[in-house]
């Protein structure tokens, strides 16, 4: 194919979360070294996710993120809390401009982000960060998956995952 003898990929090197993010100086205190990687899972902040005692730093609105170390334990967490983590076999995809110098990374979560967010699921597991050339063009190529947590071994219709979405008091909200 055409497009295929002019890409060119390359395997982008992670980036600290702090750095590819403004930060409030108050928050600046609480940031840890979490890189944004293939494996990092960002999960909705909740009481659940309190009650699990799973160290995260804050990523965007009421996301949080995960550590590597962090992401690979969460499914014995939740397994020992009496919750499943389910895997949602359908990738999403968000290709951005690279231009954007740190936060291009960003964006293309945001925008997964956004996609899992209307289909009201609470965890998103990045599975790829690529830069990529098509024409002597840059891009970064993000794939993920969508994971859910909840209670019961069958997972809820959208509906319900939806009335499960309400806010905590004082959490902001997606909107």
């Amino acid at each position: 194919m055409l497009f295929q003898d002019h890409a060119r990929t390359e395997s982008l090197k992670p980036v600290h979360a702090c750095e590819c993010r403004r930060f409030r100086a108050d928050n600046m205190r609480g940031c840890m070294p979490n890189t944004i990687q293939a494996g990092t899972i960002l999960v909705k902040q909740s009481k659940l996710l309190q009650s699990l005692g799973v160290e995260s730093e804050p990523y965007c609105r009421n996301w949080r993120s995960l550590g590597i170390l962090e992401s690979s334990g969460l499914d014995q967490k939740v397994r020992a809390a009496g919750w499943h983590l389910f895997f949602m076999a359908g990738e999403l995809r968000a290709v951005v401009p690279a231009w954007g110098g740190q936060n291009t990374i960003r964006r293309g979560v945001k925008r997964l982000l956004a996609k899992t967010r209307l289909q009201h699921f609470n965890c998103l597991e990045l599975s790829h960060i690529l830069r990529k050339h098509f024409l002597g063009i840059p891009y970064v190529s993000i794939a993920a998956h969508p994971r859910h947590i909840q209670e019961g071994c069958q997972i809820h219709s959208i509906e319900q995952r939806a009335q499960d979405a309400v806010p905590m008091q004082g959490e902001p909200t997606d909107k």
